[in-house]
């Protein structure tokens, strides 16, 4: 995987996530106008407007703007955003491939992505290397007593998110500037290295890339082809 961004988002929680976003991601969200699809409580605000203008859309949380994001086009007219930013929602969507050109139809500069590994979160919760019980083994594909409010629709690791992004974003004119893995969060400790790398080699196929069990979530920036 390219690794031409260096750092990759690293939080405990939603509001950090968007504080570490506004670090790292700065030079694309500082003075621009930007869409944040998928919102929730629109952490991203209050670094993004002190300088430029910013609008949350989606269903759950508190969004400036409610939209779904399954009902058909963004509400807005082609690069009316600069920056359009989308963490961590594509998965939840009946339409991702529809609502994936969407984002790059109304950017003008830059989409900035993250898709989770969801492979690599069902490996920790099967084996000894998560912090996560047993209990979240089918947290996002499970059958609740009760009609879930959200569910993830799809499932891939980080190779098919990679995949999807560098395909997706050629079709719609867009270039990958930068696309990086987060590391696992849960990384063995070092007593456990060689226990773990010996139960690889016993359990795993051989056409198996061990990476695609241990990456994290999958970062992309893309830029218009003629912004890049």
């Amino acid at each position: 995987m390219q690794q031409s961004e260096n750092r990759t988002p690293s939080y405990a929680g939603r509001a950090d996530k968007a504080e570490e976003v506004w670090r790292i991601y700065r030079q694309y969200l500082e003075g621009k106008k930007v869409l944040d699809v998928g919102a929730d409580e629109c952490y991203l605000k209050k670094y993004v407007s002190e300088r430029g203008s910013y609008l949350g859309i989606g269903k759950g949380g508190n969004p400036d703007m409610e939209v779904d994001l399954d009902a058909g086009a963004l509400p807005f007219a082609d690069g009316e955003f600069e920056t359009v930013i989308c963490m961590d929602v594509l998965e939840h969507l009946e339409h991702i491939h529809f609502v994936f050109d969407e984002l790059c139809r109304v950017s003008s500069e830059s989409v900035i992505i993250s898709l989770p590994n969801c492979l690599g979160h069902l490996w920790r919760v099967l084996t000894r290397l998560g912090a996560e019980s047993a209990e979240g083994l089918t947290r996002y594909y499970g059958l609740p007593l009760e009609p879930p409010a959200d569910r993830h629709r799809w499932f891939f690791d980080a190779l098919e998110a990679e995949r999807f992004i560098r395909h997706r974003a050629e079709k719609n004119g867009m270039r990958v500037v930068a696309i990086k893995a987060a590391d696992m969060a849960d990384r063995p400790r070092l007593r456990k290295r060689f226990l773990v790398s010996l139960a690889y080699k016993l359990i795993l196929r051989d056409d198996i890339d061990r990476w695609r069990l241990n990456a994290g979530t999958v970062w992309a920036v893309l830029a218009k082809a003629d912004n890049a």
